[in-house]
């Protein structure tokens, strides 16, 4: 497990799924985005992953790190990732990333962690 200021990756949560806990009440910038990108290389060794992330409450991710996380780079240690939130902004900002920023790997949002998990589940290798 790594633990951030802004967020926390868990391996153990699922088998052969990195969960990412993002902090409540905090602004996702693109600095935050390319040190967890860091943090997921030693993780994964850059072979792709399914991700599962649990946007923290109140908390927001600014434009260049949506680019960020969205692009080829960005998403070098995912293989797909599903988003889990019940926060009404957080799915104004998902349908705007989804249809703006078009993440290159399968990306899915839910509002329950387990029908989430059952999607990524076919994106193992």
């Amino acid at each position: 497990m790594i633990v951030k200021f802004s967020y926390k990756i868990d391996t153990s949560a699922y088998p052969n799924i990195i969960k990412i806990v993002f902090r409540d009440e905090h602004d996702f910038s693109l600095l935050d985005a390319k040190e967890l990108l860091e943090d997921l290389k030693i993780i994964c060794h850059e072979k792709p992953f399914p991700i599962l992330k649990i946007p923290g409450q109140y908390s927001s991710i600014d434009n260049d790190a949506r680019k960020f996380i969205s692009s080829t780079e960005g998403m070098k240690c995912s293989s797909a990732e599903a988003l889990v939130t019940t926060y009404l902004p957080h799915r104004i900002i998902g349908n705007f990333y989804m249809t703006v920023n078009k993440p290159v790997k399968p990306t899915a949002f839910f509002e329950d962690e387990e029908k989430a998990i059952n999607w990524l589940k076919q994106f193992n290798k």
